[in-house]
């Protein structure tokens, strides 16, 4: 980068630091910080909370018994609320999922009629519910994950017995959209209710959540952390949570403006409702703490939205809530953008003009180029760089974040090679031959990928180099070599022409032409002579 350029770019990044508000509505708050956002229309707790196209759903739930079939869709932008149609059946503590843009509502309570295992699916775009076919253990509590196009349906709560008490479950059961069927997976080891899930890297993370330890026994929280792979279909464990916490909230950051992470919050630790925020660094396998949430909550909802958490509703002792938070994560405008230069490539271009073309995973302030170590060119996205001259070459991209993180693509380096091969024909000459096979001799001024000619304008003969013209009828011939060099570039030599009059063809003409100028002699001399008699 050109010395020229470093003031220019301090220049830059105060104005993008400055700007980056314009760009995300959200920046105004400090990374590792909670902020009041407007709440929704119904207080509620046990209800669900999914994110479709950058917009919040908060679905169903509970308040003073009542189970609620309330749809209302948050606006992050606009911090609005808007009514949609309500769920088909009312019910709390199901589990939700997004697929394909449309929210998967699966099981629940539905109060005095006890569990369900109904699945009704959300359709966003056309404000339309449908009904799929039912989870086949009707449960409640339970949480659910989306990896790979399927839902995993975890854990949860049933009544056990004749008795009115309820059971936590092991059950993992998944759900295809695509096939409306459902199959059984291995069992979650420890078998939780009110547990927290999240997705990382293809794996579920179900986190805390409540057991019996024994039959009959008070229902205990725990802080278990119990991972599912889906690929092979098992269960392992990882570094538990910090505290026991049951019925809180977990989402992932994706790494794009925050380091990725997975966040709980809130929940219930005996009798205590608790503003936790925990993040666990999956590749630490270690647990930090961040900053409390303002209000204690459990049955809470837990949406993401551009790395930003939103933590709405939930009950806090027995006051149902319809308080919407936001948090900002830890490291949040930290992560540098992630820039990947898609063309030019590293090869040779066979034009002069070559498409810059780029690919940037979140808005910019500032973008440019330095060609062959010249100074930047500002640009505004993809663009074409014009009459690039033969020979190597060097690029690197530049770019400023609304963060103000500055990155760098380092160096791609191309070529651009225009010229066609050069061939010169050594043999055949433009003479006569008196022979019908000949050597054809020729050379090419770089490496190519095809050669070959065409003999008296027929089709092409592919040869790998020099070769012999056989059987050469006699009489006029004409021949001309081609060339395709490594990057598409054709070439092609003059054309030779030529002549085959082999023996004793060649001796008959040569005969012939001898006593013809013999004859010619003759006659002139006889013609002098006899002029000087008749002058005599």
């Amino acid at each position: 980068m050109s010395k020229k350029l470093i003031p220019f770019l301090i220049v830059i990044l105060l104005i993008s630091l400055f700007l980056s508000t314009s760009h995300f509505p959200v920046v105004d708050a400090a990374e590792n910080s909670w902020m009041t956002k407007k709440s929704m229309s119904t207080v509620r707790g046990g209800l669900g909370v999914a994110v479709v196209n950058g917009k919040i759903y908060a679905i169903g739930g509970s308040n003073d018994d009542t189970q609620l079939d309330i749809t209302e869709e948050y606006n992050p932008a606009t911090d609005t609320w808007t009514t949609k149609s309500p769920m088909p059946t009312a019910r709390s503590g199901f589990a939700i999922a997004v697929y394909q843009s449309k929210i998967y509502c699966i099981g629940g309570t539905t109060g005095d009629s006890g569990f369900t295992g109904v699945t009704e699916v959300y359709d966003p775009a056309s404000d339309k519910w449908q009904t799929k076919l039912s989870m086949p253990t009707p449960r409640a509590d339970l949480c659910a994950s989306v990896v790979d196009g399927k839902i995993y349906c975890i854990g949860g709560k049933k009544y056990w017995g004749i008795d009115s008490f309820y059971q936590e479950l092991n059950v993992t059961e998944v759900y295809d959209p695509t096939k409306n069927s459902w199959t059984s997976k291995a069992a979650i080891p420890v078998p939780v209710l009110g547990a927290a899930s999240a997705v990382l890297d293809g794996e579920i993370y179900v986190i805390g959540g409540s057991r019996h330890f024994q039959l009959g026994s008070e229902l205990a929280t725990v802080s278990s952390n119990q991972v599912y792979t889906p690929e092979n279909d098992t269960w392992s464990t990882r570094a538990n949570l910090p505290t026991e916490e049951s019925y809180g909230a977990a989402v992932a950051t994706s790494g794009v403006t925050a380091p990725t992470r997975i966040y709980f919050i809130g929940g219930i630790n005996g009798s205590d409702y608790n503003t936790v925020t925990y993040a666990y660094d999956s590749g630490s396998d270690v647990w930090s703490a961040g900053a409390s949430m303002l209000t204690p909550r459990m049955y809470l909802g837990l949406a993401v939205v551009d790395d930003v958490l939103y933590a709405i509703g939930g009950i806090n002792g027995d006051k149902w809530l319809n308080v919407n938070e936001q948090y900002m994560p830890l490291g949040y405008g930290t992560v540098p953008p992630e820039l990947h230069v898609l063309s030019p490539e590293n090869k040779t271009y066979t034009s002069n003009d070559i498409q810059l073309v780029l690919s940037v995973n979140r808005p910019t302030t500032w973008m440019g180029y330095s060609l062959d170590g010249q100074d930047n060119v500002s640009i505004t996205g993809d663009t074409e760089l014009s009459d690039v001259s033969e020979g190597l070459h060097s690029i690197t991209v530049y770019v400023n974040d609304t963060f103000g993180n500055i990155v760098s693509s380092g160096n791609v380096s191309f070529s651009v090679d225009t010229f066609s091969p050069q061939i010169v024909i050594l043999s055949p000459e433009n003479k006569t031959y008196g022979r019908s096979d000949l050597q054809s001799v020729f050379t090419v001024n770089e490496p190519v990928s095809w050669m070959g000619y065409s003999l008296d304008s027929e089709d092409n003969v592919t040869v790998t180099g020099n070769v012999t013209l056989a059987v050469l009828a006699d009489g006029s011939h004409n021949i001309k070599f081609y060339a395709i060099d490594l990057v598409g570039n054709t070439g092609a030599s003059r054309t030779v022409y030529f002549e085959i009059a082999p023996f004793p063809t060649v001796l008959f003409v040569a005969v012939a032409v001898t006593i013809t100028i013999t004859v010619a002699s003759a006659y002139l001399i006889l013609k002098r002579r006899k002029s000087a008699t008749i002058q005599t």
